[in-house]
């Protein structure tokens, strides 16, 4: 595909700058020193190598590079959910080891929970607490705190002088994916995955119970779900599906053959398993206002009305992975994450699971790589340290396992076969529970890892296609105030709707939403996206 003739391109690219290979991006159990001097053997010095390497080690990747160490900086980092039980133990690993002697800084982590990132995010940001580095993403306000002036902006030499490892290493197309009208606000993640293609897991005991020999499309998923409900005697629910997250909707777009236009906004098109850009007047929608959204609506009420989940899941706030992986409920659709769930359950004794595509003929695109992104802010009193330090945690393997799976040889290990394994202490800190601005690619996979996981993967793969839109970004700034107004309506009615609420007023209250979307100025913002879409595919030279 054309993406991996990208990355292998890019690779070879890397390649060619560094002087020994080995080293860096190689076995994820190489040694620190080989992997520090090897990344750093690859780099041109940037900026005034005559400046002075006081306050850093001899042996610092970071030495004779032009940067001025001299001054001990502690930067602080926030992400998104709990914090890990090890997250002190993991830290002070990382700081004594690495940030200590390789640049002279610190390393402070704060986190903000699920249940009120919402509204701690901007606040966070806006406040007088110093903050540095923040996770951000096309789904966590990236365009819109960029959009206040909350990030930093980026520019290629500062990145090249200040993230000069992992630069590098960085595939190209990942800085257009992240770019807001040609401008960078934060260092996006370093591999794409197919984290946006989802799939169901289901009981496989339960479906040979029900007679069910397959799910392969949308209909033979609800003739389990049906099935499940009207088996009284189980006990469970057939979905887990609640007010905390919605698990149809990317289900339903992939059977409509739907893309996203560009990441973080509602506008779909019909890729009809092309990668060519789509002509902008015949195929581009709004997601909310269209007749797909309305017919994928009328399906949540019938799945409501017949009881697939319950009918208190407006008010509750649990999460259906959990609800799958404690065998009361029956499914869980979501990503490759249904195979960690589906182990879980069996190993627990508590039923068998099964994974199945309901859209086994359509094509599937990685999802964006400004999905996760770490960005600086621009109140940090030390963005310059702050580069280096989230260079360091993504331009080195070792440095990068550390903070994505804890110490090696407590809270994992790292097998003859690459594989790494699970210790006692391994639930005080999970492998990858809250760095995916900063995993890398090279991260070892999990010792006997499902297959049917693997399976997942080689059917993407398989499938993968790379649409021209994927390096399209929309700058919201022309119609902020529209969109603002539009995503406030959105929200409002999104969960009854995801939820089936409304009922046999399902068709009514659509309508009535629509009009609320086209009242507050969706045509406005309709022709801007045409006008700087239309821009792009002048600009790469696409055909419409």
């Amino acid at each position: 595909m054309r993406k991996m003739m990208k990355q292998a391109m890019a690779a070879i690219l890397s390649a060619a700058m560094l002087i020994s290979l080995a080293g860096c991006g190689g076995n994820a159990g190489q040694s620190a020193q080989s992997s520090a001097g090897t990344a750093e053997s690859g780099q041109a010095e940037t900026g005034n190598t005559a400046a002075s390497n006081d306050g850093i080690s001899a042996d610092s990747p970071y030495a004779d590079k032009g940067l001025d160490l001299s001054e001990p900086v502690t930067v602080i980092m926030y992400a998104l959910g709990d914090r890990p039980e090890d997250m002190d133990k993991v830290l002070e690993e990382l700081n004594s080891k690495y940030l200590n002697p390789w640049l002279n800084t610190t390393l402070e982590m704060q986190f903000l929970n699920w249940s009120d990132y919402t509204t701690k995010y901007s606040l966070v940001l806006a406040g007088s607490e110093p903050v540095d580095l923040m996770y951000t993403s096309s789904w966590c306000y990236y365009n819109d705190e960029a959009a206040k002036g909350a990030f930093r902006e980026l520019d290629q030499e500062w990145l090249e002088k200040y993230m000069p490892i992992s630069y590098p290493q960085q595939p190209a197309e990942s800085w257009d994916q992240i770019s807001i009208n040609g401008k960078i606000f934060a260092v996006p993640r370093s591999n794409a995955t197919f984290n946006g293609y989802n799939f169901i897991a289901v009981r496989q005991d339960l479906m040979e119970k029900y007679g069910i020999e397959t799910i392969d499309s949308w209909d033979s998923m609800k003739e389990y779900l049906y099935a499940a409900v009207d088996d009284k005697g189980s006990g469970i629910s057939a979905s887990g599906q609640t007010a905390n997250r919605e698990e149809y909707l990317n289900l339903w777009n992939q059977n409509e053959g739907l893309n996203v236009l560009a990441v973080g906004f509602d506008f779909l098109y019909p890729h009809h398993n092309s990668e060519a850009a789509p002509d902008f007047d015949k195929d581009v929608f709004y997601k909310y206002t269209s007749e797909s959204f309305k017919n994928y609506c009328l399906e949540m009420a019938e799945m409501a009305a017949r009881g697939v989940w319950s009918s208190n899941a407006i008010n509750d706030t649990n999460e259906s992975r959990a609800a799958f992986e404690n065998g009361t409920s029956a499914s869980f659709v979501w990503n490759e994450t249904i195979y960690d769930a589906g182990k879980a359950l069996e190993e627990a004794g508590l039923g068998t699971y099964a994974a199945y595509d309901i859209t086994p003929d359509v094509s599937r695109a990685r999802g964006s790589y400004a999905d996760d992104a770490v960005a600086i802010t621009t109140n940090s009193k030390n963005p310059e340290r702050a580069a280096l330090v989230l260079d360091c945690l993504k331009g080195f393997t070792e440095v990068n396992n550390l903070i994505l799976g804890g110490i090696e040889g407590v809270h994992w290990t790292l097998n003859e076969d690459g594989t790494r394994g699970l210790t006692e202490e391994s639930g005080k800190y999970a492998w990858n529970s809250w760095a995916w601005g900063i995993q890398r690619g090279d991260q070892p996979d999990e010792e006997g890892m499902d297959p049917r996981k693997l399976e997942f993967r080689e059917k993407c793969e398989a499938k993968e296609f790379v649409p021209e839109t994927a390096g399209f970004t929309f700058d919201k700034s022309p119609v902020e105030t529209e969109l603002s107004v539009i995503n406030a309506i959105r929200d409002e009615y999104l969960t009854s709707f995801f939820l089936g609420v409304f009922g046999d007023q399902t068709e009514a209250k659509f309508e009535e939403f629509k009009g609320k979307l086209e009242a507050a100025g969706l045509d406005k913002v309709t022709a801007e996206m045409k006008r700087q879409y239309e821009a792009f595919c002048e600009k790469k030279g696409y055909n419409q």
